[in-house]
């Protein structure tokens, strides 16, 4: 072996750090022929195949779930020096913890470690955030005022510990759109949880690590490509769970039987349905509560915003229609009729209003076609 890169971050970074190699081996063709049977024929000259040259071998994050828990333990006796191959160089992405071990043990004076390079918050993100925001998010003028404060923390270079925000307030008031517009400075893919779907015996091991191969938070965590990290509906799990969340917001670091995640300088963002400070303490219980660098509570939108954002659904949704069908429905009268039933008392999800807009739109384009009466 010439030498070994190991990454720890994205797929996207780590694809392209190999993107110029044109000739490489998986780990599913290296198992394969270690383990393939050489047969021998009675009274041939018997014959010894030499080892198969392998000049890259790469092995992504995903492919770990196809190396049994005895190999992963001595990979490097088990695989990378196995007789049957010849490896030159390796890369490994995100690697588990075991494997990690065994390879740094083994490879020590020619490995090079490489890491995502995420951007962090800085003072030009923070005052695009405060100039921008309130067109972003209709009606949470106070949310703005509550939340730059906080983040403005991230700014100092000096911090290391993450910002674990937890937002309250009914369905469809912005708390997941303030968490989307938070993360549009910073590019990249968010990583997003719904804790909502986190409710089967399997979710203790997603949590808390499985066998190496399955999935798991930590995983997901190690190859996000953003610094934002939305907890969705952190109210929707036994409180049990919490406790795996301790030391990722007190110290910057996620740990389960696998990996062992650095999520310093992220932004870490729960969403909740509480109504009141109160009711989420109770709820939550201190040892998580208080671990929040801030709690901010998001009203009900007034009326007046409800129109702004049923205006600005419209024209968004009419300017996806295709130029025919924009044509046959230019005088059509959606608009006002959704603003009428807010003015009547319609209306408190915004994702139900975007969705009827549309279906709205659509009803109108299939009447002026004579789909539909």
């Amino acid at each position: 072996m010439e030498k070994v890169i190991i990454h720890f971050g994205s797929d996207s970074d780590f694809k392209k750090l190999t993107e110029s190699i044109e000739s490489y081996y998986t780990i599913g063709n290296v198992l394969g022929h270690i383990s393939k049977v050489i047969i021998e024929i009675e009274g041939a000259e018997k014959r010894y195949n030499e080892p198969l040259e392998i000049d890259n071998l790469i092995i992504y994050t995903d492919d770990y779930g196809g190396i049994k828990e005895w190999a992963i333990l001595g990979a490097s006796n088990n695989i990378f020096k196995n007789p049957r191959i010849h490896i030159k160089n390796l890369f490994l992405s995100n690697p588990p913890k075991k494997l990690y071990e065994d390879v740094k043990r083994t490879y020590s004076s020619i490995i090079t470690e490489t890491f995502s390079n995420r951007p962090s918050l800085n003072l030009q993100m923070l005052k695009e955030i405060a100039s921008d925001y309130e067109n972003e998010v209709i009606g949470q003028p106070k949310v703005l005022r509550k939340l730059l404060p906080t983040l403005y923390s991230l700014v100092n270079p000096k911090r290391k510990k993450p910002i674990a925000i937890l937002f309250l307030g009914g369905s469809g008031v912005g708390k997941t759109e303030t968490a989307k517009f938070i993360n549009s400075k910073f590019g990249g893919e968010m990583l997003r949880l719904q804790f909502s779907m986190q409710q089967t015996g399997e979710a203790y091991k997603y949590f808390f690590g499985g066998e190496h191969g399955e999935d798991s938070f930590a995983r997901e965590l190690i190859r996000r490509e953003s610094n934002v990290i939305l907890l969705d509906e952190f109210d929707k799990v036994d409180r049990s769970f919490y406790n795996a969340f301790y030391q990722m917001f007190d110290e910057g670091v996620f740990v389960d039987k696998n990996y062992s995640v650095n999520v310093e300088s992220c932004i870490i963002i729960c969403t909740s349905n509480f109504s009141s400070v109160e009711e989420a303490e109770k709820c939550l219980g201190a040892p998580i509560y208080s671990r929040f660098s801030k709690v901010i509570k998001f009203d009900e939108i007034s009326i007046e915003d409800k129109i702004k954002i049923a205006a600005r659904n419209y024209k968004t949704l009419y300017s996806q229609l295709s130029s025919d069908d924009q044509e046959l429905i230019q005088e059509n009268v959606v608009l006002n009729f959704f603003t009428n039933a807010i003015r009547q008392g319609f209306y408190n999800n915004m994702r139900t209003l975007k969705n009827d807009i549309e279906d709205a739109l659509n009803i109108e384009v299939l009447k002026a076609r004579g789909i539909l009466e």
